[in-house]
């Protein structure tokens, strides 16, 4: 299985880059390739979708440069939990308690909450670094959920 500082180092590269290429290899399982609607509209083109399905991770490209990854730690439609290393900790360990006594406070943060209309929405926390942000999510019970790296290159 790839390292964190492997997924980090794809941030910006190339969609059909050697990294990129690389990386995708050593999840060892063929992604579903997506693509968002025409109708979206989006003045920077369509955001390109590898879903590794069984891993429980997605790659987001856009603009041809992996954009953001996104790790699913519990299962979600349809995909399975990511059981790899999230931070160094396998990311099934980590919970809004552990997040905040290793990392300290967030840059930005938002508790969860019901919406009416979509129902439950994620309590998050997000960090930005030099070269990228990570956005984590948890469950209602304070365990993580999602985590997704997102990419500070501007094209």
């Amino acid at each position: 299985m790839n390292s964190w500082s492997d997924f980090i180092q794809a941030l910006g590269q190339d969609e059909g880059g050697p990294i990129v290429t690389e990386l995708c290899r050593k999840l060892g399982e063929l992604p579903v390739i997506t693509e968002t609607p025409d109708s979206y509209n989006d003045p920077m083109g369509k955001t390109r979708f590898y879903k590794f399905i069984k891993t429980g991770i997605e790659f987001g490209f856009r603009a041809g440069k992996l954009n953001h990854i996104h790790f699913f730690i519990q299962d979600h439609e349809g995909y399975a939990a990511y059981k790899g290393d999230v931070i160094d900790r396998i990311g099934k360990l980590w919970n809004v308690q552990t997040v905040l006594e290793e990392l300290g406070p967030a840059d930005k943060a938002a508790p969860g909450r019901v919406d009416m209309l979509i129902g439950y929405i994620q309590q998050w926390l997000k960090y930005e670094l030099k070269t990228h942000a990570v956005r984590m999510e948890f469950s209602k019970n304070g365990d993580l959920w999602k985590v997704t790296l997102i990419s500070n290159f501007n094209g």
